[in-house]
């Protein structure tokens, strides 16, 4: 009842301002989208293990958006998103049932202020989502990261300078409303981002780093706190064909909830690829890429070296069921794509994943929809496995669209189990996307 009535209020908030400022300005937008998802996967949480499991669920997103124009170069923005599975009661692990209780929240609370003092500065103030380049450190793939922060864009085409300031975690007792001395420290995110467009050509540098104290006694869990400088290239050297290359170095401090102090972090990870398009019909194309996470050498996993690479806010897919996290991996992908219709798309994608240092781990992102598949790697094998995914995409309206996802992952030596006789499964997702904006 108390969620509900916090989206009636959401709801009834951004309707009033929006009301009252189209009376003002006559330039208010009240839009959003509706997603709901269907999955279902079979030995996504069992593939070493002899048990088989399948699970069959949908899951559905909400957002709902006010953006106003106002005057003076003027722009702001909120958004409310509820999202949640469906069913009146969810199930706990101990077999107990509880209320269906969806997850509520600000997605987006921000403004904007362009040209100011007639210069090409321009501010973003508030909740807002972040992205650059293809996403291969900060993302805004699907809305799911969002970032408290301060951005400053400086536009001298063909030059762009983008520096922003995120806070990632407050522990200020003032701010969550308790009286107990702090548990931890503030965590932030920063960032400078530079780009220049040329006719065929873009380039990025750019510098993001994760700041977090160290040296606490009892802080509970790992810490890192990586610098990432890297640099990106996009080209078109001829028509209907694209190239791109990014490289990324991490310095900085890590710490481990085994280790008495901090140690130096040296990892990096790279994203090559190209693309073809065909001038026939169907307008068939090809693509290519290998993507590389660098993992740690220490034999020791109570002492690593530091050379774990730390994807930061990543969220691209490299398989919908294996879904990687990427630190330790390399992965090549193959992908052959077609468009029968103007409204259909066709995908054909093969991945091949390796571990770069054997190490005995879980390669699941957690943070992905499904949260891949999160068994241990046994640690004597660096062969992970191989997927092939099957995508169709449908535009059954401007509005309206529609995906089918199918996905096959067959695991690799690197999840072969010593007490298990059997071989690892392999692991099936199947996924049904309807997606409406209005």
């Amino acid at each position: 009842m108390k969620k509900m009535m916090v989206v009636l209020l959401a709801a009834l908030m951004l309707f009033s301002v929006s009301s009252m400022l189209k009376a003002e300005v006559q330039n208010v937008r009240l839009g959003g989208d509706i997603r709901t998802r269907m999955y279902y996967t079979k030995n996504l949480n069992s593939v070493d293990l002899e048990e088989k499991r399948d699970d069959f669920f949908f899951r559905q997103r909400t957002r709902i958006s006010a953006e106003a124009d106002l005057t003076d170069n003027v722009w702001v923005v909120a958004t409310v998103e509820a999202d949640g599975v469906w069913g009146q009661e969810v199930v706990q692990s101990d077999g107990t049932k509880e209320d269906n209780d969806w997850d509520v929240n600000v997605a987006e609370a921000y403004i904007q202020l362009s040209e100011i003092v007639y210069s090409p500065w321009t501010t973003k103030v508030g909740r807002q989502y972040l992205n650059y380049g293809r996403g291969f450190l900060i993302s805004s793939r699907e809305w799911e990261y969002k970032f408290d922060a301060w951005r400053n864009i400086l536009d001298f085409f063909p030059w762009t300078i983008d520096l922003f300031y995120s806070r990632l975690v407050e522990s200020d007792p003032a701010a969550v409303g308790i009286v107990d001395p702090k548990a931890a420290d503030d965590e932030d995110l920063f960032g400078l981002n530079m780009n220049y467009q040329a006719d065929l050509w873009t380039m990025e540098g750019y510098v993001f780093g994760k700041r977090d104290e160290f040296g606490v006694d009892d802080y509970g869990d790992m810490k890192q706190a990586p610098v990432a400088v890297g640099v990106r290239v996009d080209a078109s050297p001829v028509e209907a064909f694209d190239i791109w290359a990014e490289f990324a170095y991490e310095f900085g401090k890590y710490q481990t909830t085994t280790m008495a102090e901090d140690e130096k972090m040296k990892a990096f990870g790279f994203d090559l690829g190209m693309v073809y398009v065909f001038d026939v019909t169907w307008e068939p194309a090809i693509a290519l890429s290998y993507t590389y996470a660098s993992g740690d050498k220490g034999d020791d996993a109570a002492d690593p070296a530091g050379e774990m690479f730390d994807p930061m806010f990543n969220y691209n897919y490299y398989g919908y069921a294996y879904s990687p996290y990427l630190s330790n991996i390399g992965i090549l992908n193959a992908q052959v794509s077609i468009l029968p219709s103007d409204s259909t798309t066709f995908i054909l994608d093969f991945y091949y994943y390796s571990q770069n240092e054997d190490r005995i781990m879980s390669m699941g992102n957690p943070d992905m929809d499904n949260g891949g598949v999160s068994a241990l790697t046994n640690g004597t094998e660096s062969y992970l496995g191989m997927e092939l995914d099957a995508i169709l995409e449908y535009d059954y309206t401007e509005d309206v669209s529609l995906q089918v996802v199918g996905a096959w992952f067959k695991a690799g030596d690197a999840y072969e189990v010593p007490s298990n006789d059997e071989s690892p499964d392999d692991v099936f997702e199947f996924r049904m996307e309807l997606l409406a904006s209005f």
